[in-house]
């Protein structure tokens, strides 16, 4: 149930490792990740942005990623999450920084199993897995190892699988490297260990058990702003709601309260209204039983929607994945079907009454038949060569190219609505076919998705850090984030978000509400 913790330790501890040698940038990253997304979710989110506005090299773009993304997965916005998560995983992936994209993995893992795709979350892991073999820097590894097993462990605990989630805490609890009492990501880790070996004997019925790891857990957390303290609390106020020992469970849910707000916590939130409503209804006043039964209820079908959304999102993409590759299989079955027809039929008019014609020339005949029986040559031709500039373009073109891009869309280039292939390939002073494999390679999309889902992003930023914005007519929005026409700005939207504009900022206001 500790949706957020996991995440929250581990970009705590890939934080330690300095924003750019920043000492002002690195203090507001701990900042968001140690004090305000706990208190202040509000102010996370305008320090999270200005790291991101702020940020100067690819390492501090990654870092600011998925601060974030975090920040969005913290409040219930996992589009966004999932987003800013994707962004981060991708740029650690061209750098070939192992130790950020297996923490992006792991991040990616924690959203999709809070809105409950578990096997999208389940091949995550396996990517943190494969990912963390080629991690040399021994504190790293060890670090994302517990995290790895303790995301392992949620999704154990998501299948109802308690006792096998305590086994494989305890076995990452016996394990020597991680513990480190100078570094705060270390000692979080331990304590998420014991959240969630405390979470799980809750479940198992025996609340007496997971007392005494919860108390460690705020003692280890003592002098520290954190979403472990809020955690421990509602925990505790669970256990002893549950031993009967309600003064105890009183005092533990009195501390508790001031976060639900400060934080906006979506978790924290369900796991509050859901234990008000038993603890009020077990006093007796049932008025308010049920007024926070009905927030809770309210919290789950907001999660489930959202979940909805990415899941239809994923099977789309999917379904899509699967009319390509039978498509080219097709098309590759047919290419092998007219070419097998052509060779026998040119072998028995051509080679097998003219035995004298050399190899070379036979060779010669055949493929000029081949060409000019077959339509497709040209074109199927074209698409070899855009696939094989990999073995074509120099690894230093490929990373010039890739970091002028990225330079340019911090400039926000797409936002220019005359901004076609051939503009952007001036800007980057190089060809057309170099520019498409670039974009299609690291962006994986076309150049008009590329786009337009740069433009989306850009706007549904625009309206989540502005409010004012949220009253703005839809034609302004339009033209604001480089679309031409209101209709154009509307179909781009829901192809991106799966919700139409009109529908997204209503949400937001009522989130706002």
């Amino acid at each position: 149930m500790l949706r957020y913790i996991l995440c929250f330790c581990l970009l705590l501890s890939v934080g330690f490792h300095g924003f750019a040698q920043n000492s002002n940038a690195d203090k507001r990253f701990n900042d968001v990740m140690l004090d305000l997304v706990a208190s202040n979710s509000v102010e996370a989110f305008r320090v999270a942005d200005s790291l991101m506005q702020n940020a100067k090299t690819d390492l501090d773009k990654i870092k600011a990623n998925l601060v974030i993304s975090f920040v969005h997965q913290s409040v219930g916005t996992y589009s966004l999450a999932v987003n800013y998560a994707q962004r981060a995983d991708k740029l650690s992936n061209l750098l070939g920084l192992l130790d950020y994209e297996t923490s992006s993995a792991i991040l990616l893992a924690s959203i999709y199993r809070e809105i409950g795709v578990f096997e999208e979350s389940s091949n995550y892991i396996k990517r943190a897995k494969s990912n963390i073999k080629g991690i040399n820097d021994s504190s790293a590894y060890y670090l994302l190892e517990i995290q790895i097993i303790q995301e392992e462990a949620k999704l154990l605990i998501s299948s109802k699988r308690y006792s096998d989630a305590i086994d494989l805490i305890n076995a990452a609890i016996m394990k020597k490297g991680y513990i480190d009492v100078n570094h705060k990501a270390s000692i979080l880790l331990r304590s998420k260990n014991h959240l969630i070996l405390a979470d799980c004997y809750n479940q198992l019925g025996n609340p007496s058990e997971s007392i005494p790891y919860l108390k460690r857990v705020l003692d280890d957390v003592a002098g520290m702003e954190t979403l472990l303290r809020p955690y421990a609390y509602q925990m505790l106020t669970e256990a002893y709601f549950n031993l009967g020992q309600l003064d105890s469970a009183k005092l533990f849910f009195d501390l508790e309260l001031p976060y639900i707000e400060s934080s906006n916590n979506m978790e924290l939130k369900s796991r509050f209204y859901f234990q008000s409503a038993k603890y009020y209804g077990k006093i007796g006043d049932h008025k308010l039983s049920l007024t926070y039964f009905d927030q809770y209820s309210k919290l789950i079908e907001q999660n489930h929607n959202t979940a909805q959304i990415i899941g239809n999102g994923l099977l789309k993409s999917n379904i899509e994945e699967i009319v390509l590759l039978r498509r080219n299989n097709l098309i590759l079955i047919w290419t092998l079907i007219i070419g097998l027809s052509l060779f026998i039929l040119y072998y028995f008019i051509k080679i097998h009454p003219k035995n004298e014609i050399s190899e070379s020339q036979t060779q010669y005949i055949q493929n000029n038949d081949h060409e000019s029986l077959n339509p497709n040559h040209k074109s199927l031709e074209k698409e070899n060569t855009i696939v094989n500039l990999d073995s074509q373009i120099s690894l230093e073109t490929e990373t010039r190219l890739v970091k002028k891009l990225n330079d340019l869309e911090d400039e926000k280039f797409f936002l220019d609505k005359s901004i076609t292939l051939g503009t952007l390939t001036n800007k980057i002073n190089s060809n057309q076919k170099y520019v498409s494999y670039i974009i299609r390679k690291y962006k994986n999309q076309h150049f008009n998705d590329y786009i337009l889902n740069l433009r989306i992003q850009y706007i549904v930023q625009q309206l989540e850090s502005n409010k004012i914005m949220l009253d703005y007519k839809l034609s302004y929005l339009a033209d604001m984030s480089g679309f031409t026409s209101h209709s154009k700005f509307t179909i781009a939207f829901k192809n991106v978000m799966n919700i139409t504009p009109s529908q997204f900022i209503e949400q937001l206001k009522a989130n706002k509400e």
